[in-house]
């Protein structure tokens, strides 16, 4: 777990420092990869360091307050994250397969400032009114090692999580996956055609940089999804249908799962897009293997000037290139970073294995 908290801390810090300084980051798509940064940093600064301390100690030693705070960041980070997923999704599907008067006409900088600040508002709010008005309470589940919601009523329990599974997972996970199909559909479209063949209906030709953040966007959501419905699933059968006959050892596998998720999306970033990844050598101070800048291209080209006269030429030939160079462009920083958090994951789930043998028995 701390290992976990450790890699989601820096790498999410990483990716809030790349944008800040790097403007042509900033863009529309990029705003939703923010939000998503942002979410995993609320949980690695105010949700997963309380549940380390629970695993160290065995109870939850940080007060009653302390366990009201992280019982309301806990939950909104459970419930905004697929929300922000989903729009994210629905973003690349309007970019990549509707015509760029339609993409600005509903994801303009200032629309999606307006679209996810709302959606954040409605999920703060979703959580707080409930516990203000006392349909529900917030307190210390063992098995969980973490705070969260209790109900008052079985009746508002079964609506809370009909209303929670319609609006945080099902919704976004249709929205995601309606996206997803379409924008792969066009994707092998764009790999069997020439460029020309997607121009959208005022000509306008979607570039190969949205088709590599679209791909590298899939890439986090399925990775987000394969961390998020078995914790869902795990979730609905405990609260709803198990309760306490649940295994705790499979209930700790949904605080594992989450935290796996906030961890694991810097580097899928650093890894399958080139802006980001040239960023992150730039913020970790690596001066060597950065493969675009405007005068290393300006001196590469005057030196080399039959190579990329042949990669003009040749499809094949300039893929292959790409491929070189993106191989090249892998810097001894990031793959220290990389080996440092397989290391890290090996090590907290042989910690986590031994934890679950010990079977240590936490009271409220």
């Amino acid at each position: 777990m701390i290992a976990l908290n450790i890699l989601s801390l820096l790498g999410n810090i990483l990716v809030c420092l790349s944008v800040y300084r790097n403007s042509s980051l900033r863009t529309t798509t990029n705003l939703y990869i923010i939000a998503l940064a942002v979410t995993d940093l609320i949980a690695a600064t105010l949700v997963m360091p309380p549940a380390s301390g629970v695993l160290i100690t065995g109870k939850w030693p940080f007060g009653e307050t302390v366990c009201q705070i992280h019982a309301y960041f806990s939950l909104f980070v459970v419930y905004v994250s697929p929300v922000t997923m989903g729009l994210t999704a629905l973003n690349r599907y309007i970019r990549i397969c509707k015509s760029n008067q339609q993409y600005n006409l509903y994801f303009s900088k200032k629309k999606s400032r307006i679209l996810l600040g709302s959606a954040w508002t409605f999920v703060a709010l979703f959580i707080l009114i409930p516990r203000l008005t006392g349909l529900q309470d917030f307190h210390f589940v063992p098995n969980y090692a973490a705070c969260l919601n209790s109900h008052l009523s079985n009746f508002g329990k079964i609506l809370h999580y009909i209303v929670v599974l319609v609006l945080f997972f099902v919704l976004p996970l249709a929205v995601t996956t309606f996206s997803y199909r379409n924008v792969l559909k066009k994707i092998r479209e764009h790999n069997a055609e020439t460029a020309q063949s997607l121009r959208a209906n005022n000509n306008e030709t979607v570039t190969s940089n949205e088709i590599r953040l679209s791909k590298s966007l899939f890439v986090v959501v399925f990775a987000f999804m394969l961390c998020w419905v078995p914790a869902w699933v795990i979730t609905i059968l405990t609260r709803l249908f198990f309760g306490n006959k649940m295994p705790r050892n499979v209930q700790l596998l949904c605080t594992f799962f989450l935290n796996t998720s906030n961890a694991i999306n810097p580097f899928i970033y650093a890894g399958m897009n080139p802006m980001f990844r040239t960023e992150f050598r730039k913020v970790l101070g690596c001066k060597f293997g950065v493969r675009v800048e405007s005068s290393s291209s300006q001196q590469s080209s005057n030196s080399q000037p039959d190579r990329f006269a042949n990669r003009s030429r040749l499809p094949i030939n300039r893929n292959l290139s790409r491929m070189v160079g993106t191989l090249e462009s892998r810097s001894t920083a990031i793959k220290v970073v990389e080996a440092g958090a397989m290391i890290a994951l090996l090590k907290y789930c042989v910690a986590f294995r031994q934890h679950l043998s010990l079977s240590v028995g936490l009271q409220t």
